[in-house]
């Protein structure tokens, strides 16, 4: 009986063979008949003539319309033919059956979004190229070294269609059928013809040739001498048949054409022939430390063959490449990676929170799993060190590096680790944080849906304590530990050597990064209150870049907040009576900023005239019950539900929210609950500032309205007077470190001059500063990315590479109990010029991979059923919207007709659901949920269309298939996006399908080296830009700091207006700006300096009297909202400020005027 893993890959080849069969062919149905094609076939019946068949001589397929436009990949027509003379090939004919396959509503109300789509952006036009369409010839070009005793050998195989007549009985109209059959030759080349001096260009000879009668197919040979003595060669096959006349194009196409090449010894005995390594683009005396570093990892993964007009592939048998091949559906399926360690007897080390928190009744409080972690990665990375010698010597000098690396992290480890035996508050709070870490993997997971009866608020589930004893959960995985350790002395000691060092997470998806990073704010917000209950406020700044990123976190994070909070009730003498909460700071489209507005938008909620919900908390993080719009099943006088909206005829009850002192308070609405009364969890902006949650959330762009509003100061400890009362955040998370970048990164940069100021304590013999945590899958260059955002020398990333980019010690590549690899998830690249548009790819494309999985059987159909659809631009995603409407229900039917199956075996498209920024927090949320929802339940999700908002956050692992269309801007955003199937690879690896537009260079260059890229995906992420310093970010946004700064630590007279100009402080400011830009850009100091200068001297000559907004006395404030419009005035005498961090780019802007108007009149007074 077959394991759900092999049941799963089972099906998975099923979706590749689906496409081959769409694509390129032979595509014999299943349930076609037998039939002579020796003489023009009768058919008595339409119903006859219409069904499936195969050659009953050959068994070979039979097609009912031309091959040309049954196939649109792997095809070489005719050397010379023109576009007029073949088929284009247009999309189905619309249906009004097949237009019933889909749910049209859902289309419609995506549809509605696209209308008002204006400032999309896409950044590669798709050009047609008429010549590229008819494709003639392929080739791969190779390395090789060949003696006069070799030869290079050449086989080529394909299939021909020749047609016959079909008509019905009493029918006078004959049609053109096409039966298929094989074609294949074999070309050899001697070794002496191509070991010449100077490059050659030979015609390969035929030695065999099986049913090319009447084609021409010539196989080109170009071989360049290379320095070493090896031969770079390239093989081409030409198709120069002859067409016209009685000779129809598809009779001299080839098709399903594919070539084998490989360098074969005369002599038997002889090895030293073959094919060698492609050459480098980078010599590696010419890379930098990083480019040597992944020479070093990914030196195995050579690459062997590049294709031209198509893919290349090669085999493998040990380290040699025995031949290469061209491909036009070309895979390549990535290796699982697995962060459990094995002992040397098998067994996995497993690190029990539980243990750690002290709950157990070990006397060692754990450590002896933690130690051997140590000494197991430290004998690791001495066997790593045995091997050294064997490299090449070019490779050494950076293998010993990142062998050093790899040392001060296991030192770090152990410093952590003697740190929390000879420092008892260390202690408490490492075993508090376990025992909170714990609590949150146990907790709130699973929402308990509710409803209102007669009897009151009815649960799915009722409330039931955490048991921390009986849990299988609670496993810290050894590399999340591992960073703990390695950070847990810098983090409390507040003038440790590894204070200033930025600790870089760099793990791939779905590894755990963020339980890291948790248990590591735990730990600190638990040891500020242990040294000092009476210091509370914000002590972990948590940011992201994304809001879907940021309140998925959230909810997340607050998990963990109730957790602390329930610890700390049990030990008030310890950590003092005030709360451990949580805030979320995002922009007033997401959250409320006021308390006036929470009551406004709890208002609309109850009567049904929103349907947004801006509290965020939809479940009790602590017991999981659920909150917000709930069903109401009460029956009132008049036979109505209570609460029920007339306008949708629902009725509905909000749950969870409640008025108290003129604001909103969140609340379970479980009475059971120990949070019945009171979440710790805050998400007006208001409550932020005045309650000071222990852990804040935010948005980086958030950070411009310092700029705007002095009140934000109280977050980092200061108050209205400008003295610190309280610590300021002692740790600050950046996840997704690889999206701080470009305009977004720069600003970013420019304002943690302001940050890391506000973060800084003063009041000891030393400056304090905030420790800094980042985390990212994908990234390069990181060190000078993190200096130039940060200002900080160093930056460690973990965990530290070591020899090979599969092991890493605390990464290695999964393998099941015979040592075999387990599966990955499997890319697939399609580009088919023979179809002539992107729109009948995609169309072709997704009916394959939509129906197959209904072909499966109803217990095999989940991993496959949601066709998550990646796009690189809004506008694109329109299109295919308009294409899910008809032309994919339309393809339904022809695949009907050519399978030989019934309208019951076709898929209905019933859940058609958009994951796109253009949707509010709210529907986000409801989408993610329903993207949870297993096909068994009857409502899963058919098709989800997303953009680039998936790239983080999204964590389903039902997810197993996607459909990329167009390849992604940057090799990370590619990464992440596709990251977001297969992440339950040890029973359902993912299976994502790239389709490339043949009109785009930069798409047919990825789908020519299409193994290349996949086999080293991480080492091509390209290296980010941030220039905070740049003229265009200091021009535009430096007063914005400037301001910024004043605000968040001038005294009340200060705050209050900008008049007179606080020289003082900005001096202040200014010293801090020149420092930090020496440190990181010293080439842009004199310009930042003269802006700074100029920035003043505006300041000192307009002597405003207010910051923003509408002065008196004809004044004009100090700042205006960039681009919102101002008159001529205005705009010259009051600066131009963001209000988020989102473009630093110059933008011509249109407005509507009327000034015209008004100077006709004051030309007539």
């Amino acid at each position: 009986m077959l394991t759900e893993l092999q049941k799963n890959m089972k099906n998975r080849d099923q979706l590749f063979e689906a496409l081959r069969r769409e694509f390129i062919g032979p595509a014999v149905s299943d349930n076609s008949m037998s039939i002579s094609c020796q003489t023009d076939v009768l058919f008595k019946s339409k119903e006859e003539y219409y069904r499936p068949y195969r050659n009953k001589e050959t068994g070979e397929e039979i097609l009912h319309e031309q091959p040309s436009r049954r196939y649109g990949a792997a095809i070489l027509y005719p050397y010379g033919i023109g576009r007029d003379e073949s088929e284009d090939h247009q999309l189905d004919p619309a249906d009004s059956d097949a237009i019933q396959l889909v749910n049209t509503r859902e289309i419609e109300e995506i549809e509605s979004r696209n209308s008002s789509n204006k400032n999309d952006e896409d950044s590669e036009l798709d050009i047609s190229s008429a010549n590229d369409y008819q494709q003639s010839s392929m080739a791969v070009s190779f390395r090789a070294i060949l003696n006069p005793e070799s030869e290079l050998r050449i086989f080529v195989t394909g299939g021909r269609y020749n047609s016959f007549k079909a008509r019905i009985e009493g029918d006078k109209r004959e049609r053109k059928w096409w039966v298929r059959s094989p074609v294949s030759m074999k070309v050899t080349c001697s070794a002496e013809e191509l070991n010449t001096e100077r490059h050659v260009l030979l015609t390969g000879r035929v030695i065999e040739a099986d049913n090319t009668d009447g084609l021409n197919l010539q196989v080109q040979i170009l071989s360049r001498p290379i320095e070493d003595g090896s031969r770079l060669i390239t093989v081409s096959l030409v198709n120069r048949s002859e067409f016209g006349g009685n000779t129809s194009v598809d009779s001299v196409s080839l098709f399903q054409s594919q070539f084998t090449a490989d360098i074969f010894p005369l002599n038997q005995a002889d090895q030293s022939v073959g094919i060698l390594p492609y050459p480098e683009a980078v010599e590696p005396t010419d890379a930098d430390e990083e480019e040597q570093s992944l020479a070093l990892l990914y030196r195995s993964m050579k690459t062997y063959a590049v294709g031209h007009g198509c893919s290349a592939d090669w085999d493998m048998t040990g380290d040699k490449v025995e031949s290469v091949r061209t491909e036009f559906l070309p895979s390549y399926e990535t290796k699982s990676m697995t962060p459990a360690i094995k002992r040397g007897d098998g067994s996995d080390i497993e690190v029990s929170m539980r243990t750690l928190a002290g709950l157990d009744s070990s006397s060692d409080h754990g450590f002896n799993e933690l130690e051997e972690i140590v000494n197991l990665y430290r004998k690791w990375i001495e066997k790593k060190r045995l091997t050294i010698p064997k490299l090449d010597k070019h490779l050494q000098e950076v293998a010993e590096r990142n062998l050093l690396l790899c040392s001060e992290c296991a030192d770090r480890m152990e410093q952590g680790l003697n740190y929390l035996k000879n420092n008892l508050e260390a202690l408490k709070a490492f075993q508090l944080a376990n025992y909170a870490m714990l609590l949150q993997q146990i907790t709130g997971t699973v929402v308990r849906e509710s409803e209102v009866t007669e009897n009151g608020v009815l649960f799915s589930k009722p409330y039931t304590n955490p048991d921390v004893i009986g849990t299988d959960k609670g496993k810290w995985r050894a590399f999340q530990i591992a960073f703990m350790l390695m950070s847990i002395e810098s983090t409390a000691n507040f003038f440790s050597n590894e204070r200033e060092t930025v600790e870089l997470i760099f793990f791939p998806t779905g590894g755990g990064k963020t339980e890291a990073y948790l248990g590591l704010a735990a730990y600190s917000m638990f040891l500020r209150r242990l040294r000092d209950p009476y210091d509370t406020g914000v002590q972990v700044l948590m940011r992201y870049t994304l809001r879907l990123l940021t309140a998925d976190q959230f909810q997340r994070a607050s998990r963990l907040i109730c957790s602390m909070e329930y610890i700390r009730k049990l030990h008030e003498i310890d950590l003092g009576d005030e709360s451990f909460s949580i805030g979320i700071w995002l922009g007033s489209d997401t959250t409320p900023n006021t308390h006036k507005g929470a009551l406004a938008d709890l208002k609309a909620l109850k009567n049904g005239t929103s349907e947004d919900n801006p509290f965020l908390v939809r479940s009790c993080p602590w017991c999981g019950a659920q909150m917000g719009k709930i069903p109401d099943n009460r029956k009132t006088e008049s036979g109505l539900r209570s609460g029920r909206s007339k306008r949708k005829g629902l009725g509905f009850n909000i749950n969870g929210y409640k008025i108290s002192s003129g604001n909103v308070m969140i609340h379970c609405p479980d009475r059971d609950c120990i949070f019945n009364q009171e979440l710790p969890v805050y998400v007006v902006d208001e409550d932020i500032y005045s309650k000071r949650p222990t852990l804040v959330i935010g948005t980086v762009d958030k950070f411009a309205l310092l700029a705007w509003n002095s009140v934000p100061r109280a977050m980092f400890g200061i108050g209205a007077d400008g003295e610190r009362f309280c610590s300021p955040p002692g740790l600050i998370i950046q996840d997704e470190l690889h999206l701080i970048s470009g305009p977004l990164g720069s600003m970013t940069g420019l304002f943690e001059v302001l940050i890391e100021e506000l973060c800084t304590d003063y009041r000891a013999q030393e400056p304090v500063r905030p420790k800094l945590v980042c985390s990212t899958a994908t990234i390069r260059r990181f060190k000078r990315q993190v200096k130039d955002v940060y200002a900080r020398e160093n930056t460690r990333l973990f965990p530290s590479p070591g020899l090979e980019a599969d092991d890493s010690f605390f990464a290695q590549n999964a393998t099941d109990t015979e040592g075999k690899l387990m599966p990955g998830r499997k890319y697939i690249g399609i580009n088919t010029p023979g179809l002539g548009s992107m729109q009948t790819l995609q169309v072709r494309s997704l009916t394959a991979l939509l129906q197959k999985p209904f072909e499966m059987g109803e217990g095999e159909r989940d991993p496959w059923w949601t066709l998550l659809i990646f796009f690189n631009s809004l506008r694109e995603l329109g299109t295919t919207v308009t294409l899910l409407q008809s032309d994919i229900p339309n393809h339904l039917k022809v695949v009907k007709n050519r399978e030989g199956i019934g309208y019951d075996k076709l898929r209905r498209l019933n859940r058609i659901k958009e994951l796109t920024s253009r949707l509010t927090s709210d529907e986000i949320s409801a989408a993610i949920g329903e993207l949870k929802t297993d096909v068994k339940r009857g409502t899963a999700i058919d098709v989800c269309l997303a953009s680039n908002i998936i790239e983080v956050g999204i964590d389903i692992d039902r997810l197993s298939l996607m459909a990329v269309i167009g390849q992604p801007k940057t090799t990370s955003q590619y990464i992440q996006v596709t990251g977001r199937v297969g992440r339950r690879w040890f029973e359902r690896p993912g299976l994502v399908v790239t389709l490339y537009s043949a009109s785009k260079p930069r798409d047919r260059s990825h789908y020519e080296k299409f193994r290349s890229y996949h086999e080293k995906l991480y080492a091509q992420v390209e290296p980010t830009s941030v220039t905070p310093f740049s003229p265009a970010v200091i021009d535009r946004l430096l007063h914005a700091v400037m301001v910024g700064y004043v605000r968040q630590i001038g005294d009340a007279v200060e705050v209050d207006t900008p008049r007179p100009l606080p020289q003082d402080i900005l001096n202040q400011l200014e010293e801090i700006l020149v420092r930090r830009v020496k440190r990181t850009d010293p080439e842009e100091l004199e310009n930042v300096k003269r802006v700074f200068e100029k920035r003043l001297a505006h300041w000192m000559k307009l002597n405003p009297s207010e910051w923003s907004g509408t002065a008196e006395g004809g004044d004009y404030p100090l700042l205006r909202v960039a681009g919102e419009y101002a008159d001529e005035r205005s705009t010259r005498l009051s600066l131009a400020t963001p209000m988020s961090l989102r473009n630093v780019d110059a933008q011509c802007r249109g407005d509507i005027s009327v000034l015209y108007k008004l100077e006709e009149l004051e030309d007539l007074e």
